[in-house]
């Protein structure tokens, strides 16, 4: 069981922490890399924005005191994450930047506030980054079944008509609403379990 953002951090204080350090980067880097590619990033840049994220982290995370009444853990990633990103893109491109700063003219998140607009659009991407790590990890799950998410994927995901990818599986209309229903379910619990470990907290 991935632990709570808390207790995890904790853990990152203790030296030697190899393994709390291990969970971090697996509770973390699907979420930092979708999140760099719907920014327009190359998968080679994302990979950057993982490597220059964890390289910050490891080296403030250690005296890192968290503190949840001034804030979420999430928004304050999420700042560092976005900056590298803008970071990247400006090594990448000065006018790919330009055109960002026009649009995200507040690129410097506040990490404890609720803000508006650019923070919104980037909490939008995050969340939608974690949906795709869920859906993604149930799709690399050997215990689902490679038909079972195709149905899903299919009637769910693509909104193929459930008449359709029921003739296409060879399954009753019933049983693909019941793959729908029960991976729904699955969905909302990967999601739920991303969120408590680098979503939300």
């Amino acid at each position: 069981m991935i632990e709570t953002n808390e207790s995890l951090l904790g853990r990152l204080r203790i030296d030697n922490a190899h393994e709390a350090w291990q969970e971090f980067f697996e509770a973390y880097w699907g979420a930092i890399l979708r999140y760099g590619r719907k920014l327009g990033l190359s998968a080679h840049q994302a990979e950057e924005v993982l490597q220059e994220t964890m390289v910050v982290l490891i080296r403030i995370l250690p005296e890192f005191a968290y503190d949840r009444n001034k804030g979420r853990f999430r928004n304050f990633l999420l700042t560092i994450v976005h900056r590298k990103a803008l970071s990247v893109l400006e090594r990448g491109s000065r006018n790919r930047l330009l055109a960002w700063n026009e649009s995200l003219e507040s690129a410097s998140l506040d990490p404890f506030g609720n803000g508006g607009g650019p923070e919104q659009e980037a909490l939008s991407r995050w969340r939608d980054s974690l949906y795709e790590e869920a859906i993604q990890r149930m799709r690399d799950d050997p215990r689902l079944g490679e038909s079972t998410f195709a149905v899903f994927e299919a009637y769910v995901i693509a909104g193929q008509p459930a008449e359709q990818v029921a003739r296409r599986f060879k399954l009753s209309e019933n049983a693909v609403y019941q793959v729908r229903n029960r991976l729904i379910r699955r969905l909302k619990m990967e999601v739920s379990t991303l969120m408590k470990s680098g979503g939300s907290g």
